[in-house]
């Protein structure tokens, strides 16, 4: 059991502003998920919208005060389940390809153990910072405008994600020891 000074140092290292916007995000997840199956667009779309902007707002956050363990560990899980449950239920509708949806989940589930396995070893890179913020504008626009516009900016933020999978790859084998020297 923590002494009462290790509790308090626990609790200011969970219940930092960032991870409390973290949790909420996590919370909307099946909020979304469950209006997009009901096919309330309008609803989906606003609480995804306020989902995205407290991950803007968690991320400046923590860059200004110190990133916790928990955050490091939060903020991509809520981001992954939030971009792969929208675009899940949107490839159950048809509206958007369900190869490519696969492959999206799919890369999240690796990113996700991966960032458990390696914790905080593999820094987050500006291609994956990008291809979150492509995917989540890719999405809010498929439940909007469906068709081709849209979904092209899907497959850039698509394309985006593989290339920061791939460089999250090459930094696995080098810190892992099997990617030959540095």
């Amino acid at each position: 059991m923590p002494s009462g000074g290790a509790a308090k140092e626990l609790g200011r290292q969970v219940f930092t502003i960032p991870n409390i916007l973290s949790l909420l995000r996590l919370t909307m997840v099946p909020v979304v998920v469950l209006l997009l199956l009901a096919e309330a667009d309008m609803a989906a779309v606003a609480v995804f919208i306020l989902a995205a902007l407290t991950d803007f707002l968690d991320g400046q956050i923590a860059r200004r005060t110190q990133p916790t363990l928990v955050g490091k560990i939060l903020d991509p899980l809520a981001d992954r389940l939030m971009l792969s449950g929208a675009a899940v239920v949107l490839a159950l509708r048809g509206l958007l390809p369900v190869w490519a949806v696969a492959i999206l989940v799919g890369r999240d589930l690796l990113a996700l153990v991966g960032g458990l396995v390696f914790g905080g070893k593999i820094p987050v890179n500006p291609v994956g910072k990008a291809a979150t913020a492509v995917l989540m504008a890719a999405v809010a626009l498929v439940i909007f405008f469906p068709g081709a516009v849209s979904e092209g900016i899907f497959y850039v933020g698509f394309g985006l994600s593989l290339l920061a999978a791939a460089l999250y790859v090459i930094n696995i084998l080098r810190i892992s020891g099997r990617g030959g020297t540095t």
